[in-house]
């Protein structure tokens, strides 16, 4: 065979073997832009521009720039900020800006790279309209008041002390936004001294004017700092003022047949009136929650209510007119859940139906332990939808209760299926003891400590004082637990959110550093002293 034809096969054969692979773009670029050069330059005094160009070093986008601009002191409406060639952006205003006072442009995350979108994180422009930067710094953090949770993306503001500029109604002299930890630091501050606040501001105008907007505050002015360590570490706690008038939030008729009204604030009574019908036998049971806040409307007779049109007021005032329009058919039978509370001398179980009871009967409800049938209690309690079962057991025990079908019949008509429930007493062995001794109480406050299981739900509660400063609970099961303590200011038994207008904070609450281990068959000791 000639050379040319050898040469000719040997290609074939090469490319014949050669294997097909997918082509590839290298790993994933995850380096955020960085700014190369502004103009004006950062850190410009006696700035006299109305426009900045920054110069990224690779092509960029912009995202969510109303949200993420932060600028200190605030202009008076938010400038334009546009794309300039492949890699600049400018930033520009009318208004005119205010003289000596230096100005701080925070990017927050605004500006990505074209490709992958990773935000150039940590972008500050700083300029002064006077002949020299202000230098100082003021740090904090920012928390939860009940949870002592984290408050990430709140805004800080700073007005100043001498000014007549509100909370409420003016725009801060200086500001910036929390991070992901709640952490927070205002720099290139002028040496003057500030009420400090800080805001969940849901519409976006720097002022604290909806009600459901979470606020901060600070008893007394501070002053900025000259260096980050020199500063102290100023401690906001959150919360939800109480509304300053009532109102109703949200109304709706639940699966089983209540109107739901949730309420702007705590109510001692409520009436709710038929605007549309003159006589009529109709009804309405309440429940309230807890913090009666919340109110369920149990009508009589749900065959009255498809055209009426209902007032729902205080007694006095009139706060709103609502309909009652059910989204789904209403079960027949009523469901029933069981809870267990396993006491020093007994076992209690709370029977719950989905609706309030109109009767029950005892015959048809069994409690079997070892093929024998065991006494019983069953009685109504407050809750209107709520039975309770009373029994004596010894530790170690077990039973089975069964509730035949219509054993408890609603309001309604709807009663329950056949319904069994394993009931028990845990042995000694298996449960153990927690003991609390706390130190570094207010002799002259009052003090709830509760005990959390992993949803955060209350299992124990105890009243304490400096009198009284040690709290034992026995026959705990097994597991990890979390303790907390609430300062009770005004002794009614539950946390209180803070008031602006007289100055209140919300009551202090603490959280354990650690959380609590309980052993079957250990008595363990909580030492927790108060910082």
């Amino acid at each position: 065979m000639p050379l040319k034809g050898l040469f000719f096969v040997a290609v074939l054969f090469a490319l014949g073997c050669a294997q097909v692979r997918p082509i590839t773009g290298g790993e994933k670029d995850s380096t955020p832009p960085s700014l190369v050069s502004s103009t004006p330059p950062n850190g410009t005094t006696r700035f006299n521009s109305d426009v900045i160009h920054l110069e990224f070093d690779e092509r960029i986008q912009l995202d969510r720039v109303r949200d993420k601009l932060l600028i200190s002191p605030p202009l008076a409406s938010l400038p334009v900020v546009k794309i300039n060639g492949p890699r600049g952006v400018d930033i520009s205003w009318e208004e005119e800006l205010q003289p000596n006072t230096t100005y701080t442009f925070n990017l927050g995350g605004a500006v990505k790279d074209l490709t992958e979108g990773n935000a150039a994180a940590g972008i500050n422009y700083v300029f002064s309209t006077g002949d020299a930067l202000d230098s100082l710094v003021i740090r904090g953090s920012v928390a939860n008041a009940f949870s002592g949770a984290a408050e990430k993306d709140m805004l800080v503001l700073l007005y100043n002390a001498g000014d007549t500029a509100t909370f409420r109604t003016s725009r801060p002299a200086y500001m910036t936004r929390c991070n992901g930890e709640g952490a927070f630091t205002i720099t290139n501050l002028p040496a003057k001294t500030f009420h400090a606040f800080a805001l969940r501001d849901k519409n976006g105008n720097y002022r604290y004017d909806l009600p459901n907007e979470e606020i901060a505050f600070l008893d007394s002015v501070v002053m900025p700092a000259l260096t980050d360590t020199a500063a102290p570490m100023l401690r906001f706690r959150t919360f939800l003022p109480n509304s300053p008038i009532q109102s109703v939030r949200s109304a709706k008729v639940i699966p089983d047949g209540a109107l739901q009204v949730i309420l702007a604030r705590a109510a001692d009574t409520l009436v709710i009136r038929d605007i549309a019908r003159t006589g009529g036998s109709l009804r309405w049971q309440q429940e309230w929650n807890p913090t009666r806040d919340t109110v369920f409307f149990w009508p009589s007779d749900t065959t009255l209510l498809d055209a009426g049109s209902f007032e729902l007021g205080d007694g006095i005032t009139a706060l709103d007119t609502m309909r009652y329009r059910p989204l789904q058919r209403m079960p027949f039978n009523t469901g029933i859940t069981a809870s267990q509370v396993d006491g020093t001398s007994g076992t209690r179980s709370l029977l719950r139906a989905k609706r309030p009871i109109a009767d029950y009967d005892m015959s048809r409800v069994k409690l079997i332990a070892d093929s024998v049938e065991l006494p019983f209690e069953l009685v109504r309690t407050e809750d209107p939808r709520t039975l309770l079962l009373n029994t004596e057991m010894g530790p170690g025990t077990s039973a089975a209760l069964t509730l035949l079908p219509r054993t408890i019949r609603d309001i309604y008509g709807g009663t329950n299926d056949t319904v069994r429930i394993a009931l028990g007493r845990a042995a000694e062995k298996s449960l153990g003891t927690l003991r609390v001794e706390l130190k570094g109480l207010d002799p002259t406050g009052h003090y709830l400590l509760h005990l959390l299981d992993p949803q955060q739900r209350v299992v124990q509660e105890a009243v304490v004082s400096d009198d009284l400063h040690s709290v034992k609970w026995k026959r705990l099961p097994p597991g990890s637990r979390t303790l907390r303590l609430i300062a009770d200011r005004n002794g009614n038994g539950r946390w209180d959110t803070g008031d602006l207008d007289q100055g209140l904070q919300p009551e202090r609450t603490w959280y354990h550093s650690e959380p609590v281990n309980v052993r079957a068959a250990w008595d363990i000791v909580v030492d927790w002293k108060l910082n």
